[in-house]
């Protein structure tokens, strides 16, 4: 009779590897119903629950599926982390993103170099960017209060602006753009609690994202919280990105905390495959700072080459003698231009630009800024009422061709009275 006894875990093996070899065969139907057995057979096997799980998803049955997985992760001391990879893709084929985001970094939270961790990394950062869970009108909303806030920002208008990014994190939390905006304004109002807490917030969300990393970092320097930082430079040097707006970003933020020499190493990699005008002035700046003056002086040298009229031309002569660090946020180094860009300006700096060597570079200026800090600078022109710059600037709409740079000149001119296109065809 003993012989007679049913090894019950060797049946549910056995039916688990029927069921294996259904699968392979593509006979999912009949895979099914083995796993289903292998399941009777040993319900405690947390395999049994997550195998058959995972075919009910392929076969498009996300609800049972989800109950499963979902007792897996809650009821079973199991050590299948991918459960929580399966309940986001459930979710997903819901059309439940937001779910689905959860779900996610709970999996990454896991198991940060799983098998899946790569996928659940790109899925999330289609989830953050591309924002499948909205509509339309949402996606309008938000782009047109994030926009506001922008320009809000520029003209120095803080409370307001964070008014807007306030209400584009509020139409979609997931969303991370608004919110480090959102910190940035609070700090600018020099609100720097209230900026680390709204990061924080980012970071809990998308524990490696750049911009709010850096601008943590930042941050904690300011108020001088030593561990935080030495923490946050251990997080940022593990962090890399191919977008070349990002790694200016980490760049700059190494040169705020003083580590000149990686900034100088990052805008050295960047300038190989960016080599930008503004690349290469940063790196100008970090090889400076580095006490590498005869090496900064050629790499400015290049960098007025490729802007000769730019007002960051005299960066070039502090490489003769050495003038103290030049800091990386790219201030305008003339003041009378930079206090006008500030809002700041008084008469003395307005009578500045009467002399006809600050020309260029305000030019210069007026094409490279923001349309906010572009209408400044016209204003200042304007209520300068000196004729041979008023004829600089309108010669500007018509010599590089029609961009947002020309309109806003235009659109100034036109706001005095200027009518700019019969200087230039009478």
């Amino acid at each position: 009779m003993t012989n007679k006894v049913i090894n019950f875990r060797e049946g549910s093996k056995h039916y688990f590897e029927l069921g294996n070899y259904y699968y392979y065969k593509n006979n999912l139907d009949k895979a099914l119903t083995y796993y289903e057995r292998a399941l009777a057979v040993d319900p405690a096997n947390p395999v049994n629950h997550f195998n058959l799980a995972c075919l009910l998803s392929e076969l498009g049955n996300f609800k049972k599926s989800t109950s499963i997985f979902k007792r897996i992760v809650k009821e079973m001391d199991s050590g299948l982390s991918e459960s929580w990879f399966w309940l986001a893709m459930n979710s997903g084929q819901q059309q439940q993103y937001r779910e689905a985001s959860k779900y996610l970094r709970k999996y990454l939270e896991q198991e940060p170099e799983g098998d899946y961790s790569w996928q659940a990394e790109e899925i999330l950062d289609y989830l953050r960017t591309d924002l499948p869970m909205l509509s339309q009108y949402k996606r309008d909303l938000i782009e047109k209060f994030s926009a506001q806030g922008v320009e809000l920002v520029s003209k120095g208008l803080l409370p307001e602006a964070i008014k807007c990014f306030t209400r584009a994190s509020a139409i979609e939390p997931e969303l991370i753009a608004p919110k480090n905006n959102l910190a940035l304004s609070w700090f600018q109002m020099g609100k720097i609690g209230k900026a680390i807490e709204v990061t924080r917030e980012v970071l809990e969300r998308e524990p490696q994202n750049l911009f709010a990393n850096c601008n943590l970092a930042a941050f904690s320097y300011i108020v001088n919280d030593e561990l935080a930082v030495r923490r946050q430079i251990q997080i940022l040097d593990q962090l890399w990105s191919d977008d070349p707006d990002e790694m200016l970003k980490l760049g700059t933020t190494y040169g705020l905390l003083g580590l000149d020499r990686r900034a100088m190493n990052l805008f050295r990699g960047l300038r190989e495959t960016c080599p930008s005008y503004e690349v290469q002035l940063l790196l100008g700046i970090s090889t400076y700072n580095c006490g590498y003056l005869a090496a900064a002086a050629g790499i400015f040298a290049q960098a007025n080459q490729i802007e000769p009229e730019s007002p960051y031309v005299v960066y070039m002569q502090y490489c003769a003698g050495g003038k103290g660090k030049i800091p990386y946020h790219l201030r305008i180094p003339n003041e009378a231009i930079a206090r006008i860009l500030e809002g700041k300006a008084g008469p003395e700096e307005l009578k500045t630009l009467e002399e006809p060597e600050v020309w260029s570079q305000m030019l210069w200026v007026i094409e490279h800024c923001s349309s906010p800090a572009r209408n400044r600078l016209c204003a200042a022109v304007l209520d300068l009422n000196c004729q041979q710059l008023i004829n600089k600037l309108q010669a500007r709409i018509w010599q590089r061709g029609v961009g947002s740079s020309q309109k806003d000149i235009y659109d100034s001119l036109r706001e005095r009275g200027i009518d700019p296109w019969r200087r230039h065809y009478w």
